[in-house]
């Protein structure tokens, strides 16, 4: 009989997924039936440099620890080429354990099927996400064997966190030395949450796996107009009606319908230079860029958001808790000085751009009477916004985007999209859009070479990603 060889499992888990939690679990599991086994951990700062790391090595030989000639020497550090099971909770981390050398053909890989954006991808103007398909594809062309799980979803069913989840899945896979029911035990035995735990183990010891093409990103859902718009909506042409008939009914529920065909009225004003030639490739991409950006993000908005009919609902489904658990809400405001005063009446207009500050820091808690009343006012505001120096500094901008637009329509329909795209400068609050301002500005007066610099620097993915 040849000699046993080490089982060595990485975890890369994020914060507050259970990765501390699943590391002890397999443990107690493996000491439990007399197999020597060891977890250490590896912090590492959510995304940014990479999740925190759980190593556990189990020697799949019971009682060898009690000899001290067949003691196992176990290691804090995994090494390239030898890591037999490779768990994540999120695929981009997958590629970062590929990356590093851990993941090869005698690895079992288990993912969630999930994405956590990066802070590399947030920072991003516009859509800066990595595409999933291709993450996936690599790893199922260096992994031994690749099991994409549906972790979020069967965590959510059954009210318990992923890593519970996960555990019934690892428990499955055939890699481990002791069996599903063993580790069910180290579950039962933890003393914490066990009825839901065990619920979430048994959920994830019966999931299937995904295929690469199962987790693709899905089409894009249109929300449909509102009914007195769909006349409108459908003389456009047709390759930009589901786009259009978006963006009205989200600046309808944003402002109100005056806006919507404010909206209207200036895609219709592109769509007169496009053509059936071009797929109207320019009508669509204003018409996208246009919505969001004219649903800019000012505190009346946030304070509209935050006083939804169902908020709370939502919020008690994500922490899986009923209604008969009491729960408050705080909400962290930090309005800065600009947002203040451009509350302000149009006279103000382009004095609320400069000299911005750190902000009012506010702590309000929202699920009780006060606070949202508070916030049931701001939000009331609605009506004043059209009369707000914001209101008045975002439209002259809008304004001077579309001219800049329509003028190379007319002699370069690339150079036309590429201004189009510009509008992902239109971002954020406080110092972020003031900046994006002052690039949108520079690049609006600027030749076409300053319009495609300033496009790549806004698509530029940070080498940390």
């Amino acid at each position: 009989m040849s000699d046993p060889a080490l089982i060595v499992v990485l975890v890369s888990a994020l914060g507050g997924q259970g990765g501390g939690v699943l590391s002890d679990w397999l443990v107690a599991a493996a000491r439990a039936q007399g197999f020597p086994a060891q977890a250490t951990s590896i912090p590492g700062v959510a995304q940014r440099t990479g999740a925190t790391t759980y190593l556990f090595e189990v020697w799949p030989q019971k009682n060898a620890d009690k000899d001290p000639a067949t003691r196992p020497v176990f290691s804090i550090y995994p090494a390239a080429g030898a890591v037999d099971l490779q768990v994540s909770f999120e695929p981009t981390e997958a590629s970062r354990a590929l990356m590093n050398g851990f993941i090869g053909p005698n690895t079992t890989l288990i993912t969630a099927s999930q994405r956590t954006f990066s802070t590399s991808e947030k920072l991003l103007p516009g859509d800066g996400t990595i595409p999933l398909t291709p993450v996936l594809e690599a790893l199922e062309a260096c992994a031994g064997h690749l099991n994409i799980i549906d972790i979020a979803s069967a965590a959510r069913n059954e009210r318990c966190h992923p890593n519970a989840v996960m555990f019934g899945v690892i428990a499955a896979c055939g890699v481990l030395p002791f069996s599903v029911e063993n580790c069910r035990d180290a579950v039962a035995g933890s003393g914490v949450a066990v009825e839901a735990n065990l619920a979430g183990f048994d959920a994830g010891a019966k999931l299937p796996s995904l295929s690469v093409e199962d987790t693709e990103t899905p089409k894009e859902k249109f929300a449909l107009p509102p009914a007195y718009f769909k006349e409108a909506v459908t003389a456009l042409p047709e390759p930009v009606q589901a786009m259009a008939g978006h963006g009205v009914c989200h600046l309808c529920d944003y402002q109100d319908e005056a806006y919507a065909n404010r909206y209207l009225s200036y895609l219709q004003g592109i769509v007169a230079l496009d053509s059936t030639a071009q797929e109207y490739v320019l009508s669509v991409a204003v018409a996208r860029r246009l919505a969001a950006w004219m649903a800019f993000e000012d505190v009346i908005r946030v304070a509209q958001l935050k006083t939804r009919p169902g908020r709370f609902a939502r919020i008690r489904e994500e922490l899986s808790i009923g209604d008969d658990v009491p729960m408050t809400v705080h909400d962290y405001l930090k309005p800065g000085r600009e947002e203040i005063l451009g509350l302000l009446p149009k006279g103000f207009t382009g004095k609320f751009r400069s000299n911005t500050d750190g902000g009012v820091a506010l702590k309000i808690k929202t699920s009780g009477p006060v606070g949202f009343g508070l916030m049931k006012l701001l939000a009331s505001l609605k009506s004043w916004r059209p009369h707000s120096a914001r209101f008045a500094c975002e439209l002259e901008m809008i304004s001077k985007w579309l001219a800049a637009v329509k003028q190379a329509a007319a002699n370069d329909y690339e150079l036309a999209c590429k201004i189009a795209d510009l509008a992902v400068w239109a971002r954020g609050y406080g110092e972020t859009r003031a900046q994006g301002f002052e690039q949108l500005e520079r690049a609006l007066g600027a030749s076409p070479d300053m319009v495609v610099a300033s496009l790549a620097a806004a698509h530029a993915v940070p080498e940390t990603v």
